[in-house]
C-alpha cells in the first residue's frame, strides 16, 4: 500500500472559488478550513493523475530580516520527478495520514510543520502569514495538487536534504531578475503574492 495523503474532491474546490481562470485565490483561511472538511486520506499513488481530487501541499516561502527569501534549486535525487532542476523558493509536501488531529485544521498544521522539520533546520521562527490558494491547472503535477500559501519569518534557515536541494538567499527583486532558469509554476505565483 503506498502512502495515504490529504486530498479534497476537485468539484468541492471549484464550488468555493471563481473559476476566472486565475490560479491564486484570496480566500479566508476559515474558508479553505471550511473545504479542508471535505478532505480524505487516499492512496497517493491512485491520486498522481487523478484530475477528481486536488492534494493539499502547505507551501512555505521563509523570509529572513534582511528581507530575504530562501531560494532552493531541486535535484536530481528529489522525489519529485516532474521538479527536478526547477527553482523553488517554497518549503512543503503532502499532508500524511500520521499528521491526523482531531480536526482537519489541525492536521493540516501538523502536517505543515513535520514538512518544514523534516526540510530545515530552522533558528528562531517568529510567525507564518497566510496568504491564499494556490490552485494552478498549467502543469501537469499543479493539476492534482493544492499549494496553501504562508510565508514564515524567521533569522535563518539551512537545508537539512543537502542531497536534494541546493539553497541561498536573495532578495525578491533579484529572483524575479534571474536570467535563464527553470522556475517551478508555483514559486512564479507565490513570487506575485508576496
Amino acid at each position: 500500500m503506498s502512502e495515504q495523503i490529504l486530498a479534497i474532491p476537485t468539484k468541492k474546490m471549484d464550488e468555493k472559488i471563481s473559476s476566472n481562470n486565475d490560479n491564486f485565490f484570496k480566500i479566508k483561511f476559515s474558508d479553505f478550513v471550511e473545504i479542508l472538511e471535505s478532505g480524505n486520506f487516499y492512496e497517493r499513488n491512485a491520486l498522481e493523475n487523478d484530475y477528481n481530487y486536488k492534494q493539499i501541499i502547505p507551501y512555505v516561502v521563509f523570509r529572513n530580516f534582511q528581507d530575504e527569501i530562501l531560494v532552493l534549486k531541486r535535484t536530481q535525487n528529489q522525489g519529485e520527478k516532474r521538479l527536478h532542476n526547477k527553482i523553488s523558493i517554497g518549503i512543503g509536501g503532502h499532508i500524511n495520514k500520521g499528521d491526523k488531529g482531531i480536526t482537519m485544521e489541525q492536521t493540516f498544521f501538523n502536517g505543515m510543520d513535520r514538512e518544514i522539520n523534516e526540510e530545515l533546520w530552522i533558528t528562531n521562527s517568529y510567525k507564518y502569514v497566510y496568504k491564499g490558494i494556490i490552485n494552478d491547472n498549467d502543469e501537469d503535477v499543479s493539476k492534482v495538487h493544492l499549494g496553501v500559501l504562508f510565508v514564515g519569518f524567521i533569522d535563518s534557515a539551512k537545508i537539512k536534504e543537502e542531497d536534494n536541494f541546493e539553497s541561498t538567499w536573495m532578495k525578491k527583486e533579484e529572483i524575479v531578475n534571474l536570467k535563464d532558469v527553470n522556475f517551478e509554476g508555483w514559486t512564479k505565483i507565490a513570487l506575485n503574492n508576496l
